[in-house]
Parts: structure tokens; C-alpha cells; sequence
């Protein structure tokens, strides 16, 4: 089969399948991964992994981090950190622990292993939570905020641990490079801040002329590259240097109605190819684990959910107004692009074998399609009243 036509059957598949789980409240990249997995040499073998499409893997990654980095704002971080730290705890932290206990304890792993093992299967993914909070209308409250400025933390975390471990060696420089990025980024947010409104005239009358929507989107992703390339330079994955390009791309830097057109345009792209393409392909590596890591992969999904459950939903009961905590439960289980992006990442470095890269695929399959499902609608009551701009 030639290139395009591996490329016409993956994304057709991927399409179709993710759109019939997503209609029965089942993210969609759940049905893109099978797609992978099912037409891979897993199964049928119609479709091959190749160096090609580890290529188109990664522009497809640059894109998809690049637009969670604009879905996550550091306004709507910093108003709602107290809250969100503590769902980090809950969501992540305290779970992603106990994982790697029992993958080092029980499975024998290497601790490296098991550290980006456990945070690949353990992390929420803001692409799925921002998907959902949208559809469901609750950035109106405050509410969708804590749980987007949790699961931004958490990302920001995650990532963070998977470039310092692709290179342990460069922990001693990678580290303090990260500190002094995100001291430089937020200070470089804060005096854009400052200046909003020239900045956004700027932005304005550019987007006025001829060509300037075509200048600014050429300059947001020259921007992204360069800070991408950045990290790399320095041994840090250019996934957190992707991340890091969005989350300024805000509206107080381009305008909100300018945000708006990037974030609808980028994510049409990114939803009908970049992300049914990347989850597929990512499928197309997978495997059937063997025995004993299916005995892994049920471990770190019974120990995940059963500590994150509970512990989102108490504290869920004690900050949420108008969702119900359930229904906070079900938004932070989703896993997806973040998840299989580090495991992605942990394979390519050499950290973790294809069978356990297996493991991160079909734990995310399965928490994504136990948790996500807990959200309803009638479990969520926005007040006519409330307006998305008060936590902006």
C-alpha cells in the first residue's frame, strides 16, 4: 500500500471510529487508537509503522501541544491555583505515587521506567478536559476553571518529568533551565499584561491589512518552532517547548476575537488530521502486551482509579457549585493526547520498551472509557447569569 493511501485508510477509519464513540460519551481518541491498533501489525497488518510517519507523528505533535498550550491561560492558572494544587494532588500526584510503588515493588520495573510509565497512564489530558468543559458550557463558571487550571498544572508537570528522565544525565541542567524558563515566561507574561492593549492594537491593525492574518500565523508558528527548538538545543523535549508557545498566545496578546480565530482554525486542522492521524499511528506501534504486563497495565488502571476516585470526588464536593462532583470525577479521568505524547516520547528515548509503551496505550483506552462516561449533563447547572469572561 503507498504512503497516501496508508494515510487515506488510517485518517478515514480514525474519523469515522471516533466519531461513533464520541456520540456514545466516549472521547474520540479512544476509537483512534483502536484504528491504529486494529489495522497495525497488532492485528490485521494492513498498515505499517515506517520512519515516514514518525515524521508526520511529530509535526502532528508540535501542532496538537502547540494548540493545548493556547487552550491553557495563566490568568485563569493563577486566579485558581490553590483549588487546582490540590486536584493536581488528588487527580495525579498522589496516584501516579502509588503506581510507580507498585510497578517498582510488585512488577519489579526500573524506577525510571516506572516514573514515566506511571505519569503516561496517570495524567489527565487537557485536550479531552478543555473538549469537554467546552461542550458542556462550564467555563462560564468557576468551576471549569479550577479543573482546566489543575489539569494545566498537572501537564505542565508531566511534561516537565518526561524531558528531564529522556536524558537523566541532563537532570542537573535540564532542571535548572526549566526554573529559569518559567521565571522568564511568567515575568514576560505579566509585562505583556501590562501592556495589553498596545500589544492587541498591534495585533489588530496587522490582522486589518492584506495579508496580515496570514503574517500572524506565520509568526505564531515560526514563534513556536523557535521556542521548541530552544528546549531542544538545551536537552529538553520540544513538547514542553510547544506548550510553553501556546500558553502565551492569549487574548490579552492577540485580542479575544483574533484568539478565537487561531483557536477554531488551528483546531479544525488539528481535529480532522493532526490528532485522528497521531493516535493512530500511535496505535500502529502498539502491541498485545504480554502476560505479564497485562497483569501491569490492570494494576496501574485498578490502582489509578481507585485512589484519584475517591479523592476527586470528596474534595470535588467541597469547591464545585454547579457541577456535581461525579461529574468533576469524570472530566479529570480524561486521558489521551498528554498521556500517549510521553509515552511517545519515553519510546523514542529508549526509557520504556514497545510492550510496556503498550501498556500506557491500553490503560488510557481503558480509564477513557471508564471515567469520561460519568459526566451528565443533568449533573451540571450554569446559572443564566454567568459569563466565561469573570475568570478570564
Amino acid at each position: 500500500m503507498t504512503l497516501i493511501s496508508s494515510i487515506f485508510v488510517l485518517l478515514f477509519v480514525a474519523l469515522v471510529a471516533g466519531e461513533l464513540l464520541n456520540r456514545v460519551g466516549i472521547p474520540s481518541v479512544v476509537g483512534e487508537l483502536l484504528t491504529g491498533l486494529i489495522l497495525g501489525p497488532a492485528v490485521l497488518g494492513i498498515v505499517s509503522p515506517n520512519q515516514v510517519f514518525s515524521g508526520i507523528s511529530e509535526v502532528a505533535l508540535f501542532f496538537i501541544v502547540l494548540l493545548i498550550g493556547i487552550e491553557a491561560t495563566t490568568d485563569s492558572l493563577i486566579k485558581n491555583y490553590k483549588p487546582a494544587m490540590v486536584f493536581t494532588a488528588t487527580s495525579f500526584i498522589i496516584p501516579v505515587v502509588a503506581m510507580v510503588i507498585v510497578s517498582t515493588m510488585v512488577f519489579h520495573l526500573g524506577y525510571i521506567s516506572a516514573i514515566v510509565l506511571s505519569v503516561a497512564v496517570g495524567v489527565p489530558s487537557i485536550s479531552i478536559v478543555s473538549v469537554i468543559l467546552r461542550d458542556y458550557d462550564m467555563l462560564r463558571v468557576r468551576a471549569g476553571h479550577i479543573i482546566l487550571a489543575s489539569v494545566v498544572i498537572t501537564d505542565i508537570i508531566a511534561f516537565a518529568v518526561a524531558s528531564i528522565f529522556s536524558n537523566p544525565k541532563a537532570v542537573y541542567y535540564e532542571v535548572p533551565g526549566i526554573v529559569i524558563f518559567m521565571i522568564l515566561f511568567f515575568t514576560l507574561d505579566m509585562e505583556v499584561r501590562k501592556h495589553s492593549k498596545l500589544v492587541v492594537e498591534l495585533f489588530t491593525r496587522l490582522h486589518a491589512t492584506e495579508r496580515g492574518e496570514k503574517i500572524i500565523f506565520g509568526s505564531i508558528i515560526l514563534s513556536g518552532l523557535i521556542i521548541a527548538s530552544i528546549f531542544e538545543i538545551i536537552g529538553i523535549t520540544y513538547v514542553l517547548g510547544a506548550f510553553f508557545a501556546g500558553i502565551i498566545i492569549s487574548d490579552v496578546v492577540v485580542g479575544r476575537e483574533l484568539q478565537g480565530i487561531l483557536t477554531r482554525t488551528l483546531s479544525r486542522i488539528n481535529d480532522s488530521f493532526f490528532i485522528p492521524i497521531f493516535f493512530a499511528i500511535a496505535g500502529l506501534n502498539s502491541i498485545f502486551p504480554p502476560r505479564d504486563s497485562v497483569y501491569l497495565m490492570f494494576a496501574l488502571v485498578a490502582v489509578g482509579i481507585a485512589i484519584s476516585v475517591p479523592l476527586d470526588y470528596f474534595y470535588g464536593r467541597t469547591v464545585f457549585e454547579h457541577i456535581s462532583a461525579k461529574t468533576g470525577v469524570g472530566i479529570l479521568g480524561g486521558r489521551g493526547a498528554v498521556g500517549i505524547v510521553i509515552a511517545t516520547v519515553a519510546l523514542s528515548s529508549g526509557i520504556i520498551t514497545r510492550g510496556l509503551f503498550s501498556v500506557a496505550v491500553f490503560a488510557t483506552l481503558i480509564i477513557s472509557t471508564c471515567l469520561p462516561p460519568l459526566v451528565m449533563k443533568k449533573d451540571i447547572h450554569i446559572p443564566e447569569e454567568a459569563s466565561e469572561l469573570l475568570y478570564y
